[in-house]
């Protein structure tokens, strides 16, 4: 596909696809342009992507076209396909109007495959950023949280200043992490207290990561824990 404007890596889903006519045009007689317009759905149901394919239309000329879309021109991808010359032969041109329909139709799948992988890619891009902007404060939250288990007096209310600040971090940008319970497991003793916390922890990173199958197994051992202490 020759983009004229647009890209395949960012597709805006709006794309004119046109060609030259040498010839004779089935859609107009004289029209030496034939476009079409496609839309692509971001809306997807499921994996399926809503596609309409309006018909095409002729035009007299590429400047009509480029007239017409010039108001709008930012909201579309433009394609030029390869010229359009019908054989003078009747049988010849019903096949070869067959061909280039079948080559329309491959270039409508190719271009909903790279509206697909528009979508992934912003998708994947949208989860590293929100992992990139969690795993920092989680790391140093358990880092702060060992710390302060094993430290004791001026060294212990230091860091307990530290971890004040990371939890109020999370309460603000993190409602989701119950981030209440796992200050109060900070106050289980022993190595119950350890594992504790570092339940937690990965709990919070599989809830971020949306693994909510092993965040739901975390928590279940979270709570056993919890109730073996409190008895």
């Amino acid at each position: 596909m020759n983009f004229e404007r647009g890209s395949k890596p960012n597709p805006t889903g709006n794309l004119i696809a046109y060609c030259h006519v040498f010839g004779e045009n089935p859609i107009a007689p004289g029209g030496k342009i034939i476009a079409s317009n496609v839309v692509v759905s971001f809306l997807k149901i499921g994996d399926n992507y809503p596609v309409v394919t309006f018909p095409p239309v002729a035009l007299p000329s590429k400047e009509e076209l480029m007239k017409i879309l010039a108001d709008n021109i930012h909201l579309y991808d433009v394609v030029q396909l390869p010229d359009f010359q019908m054989p003078e032969n009747k049988e010849q041109a019903n096949q070869y109007i067959q061909e280039r329909m079948e080559q329309f139709n491959s270039m409508v799948m190719r271009y909903v495959e790279f509206c697909k992988a528009k979508e992934k890619k912003t998708q994947n891009q949208t989860l590293s950023d929100q992992l990139e902007q969690v795993s920092e404060p989680l790391e140093t939250l358990a880092n702060l949280s060992m710390e302060f288990r094993n430290t004791s007096g001026i060294a212990r209310e230091a860091t307990r200043l530290k971890m004040e600040r990371i939890v109020d971090y999370f309460h603000n940008n993190h409602p989701t992490l119950d981030i209440d319970n796992f200050k109060k497991a900070l106050s289980v003793p022993g190595k119950v207290g350890d594992e504790l916390v570092g339940l937690y922890i990965q709990k919070f990173n599989a809830i971020q990561i949306e693994n909510y199958e092993t965040a739901s197994d975390l928590r279940r051992r979270i709570l056993e824990i919890e109730e073996s202490t409190a008895t």
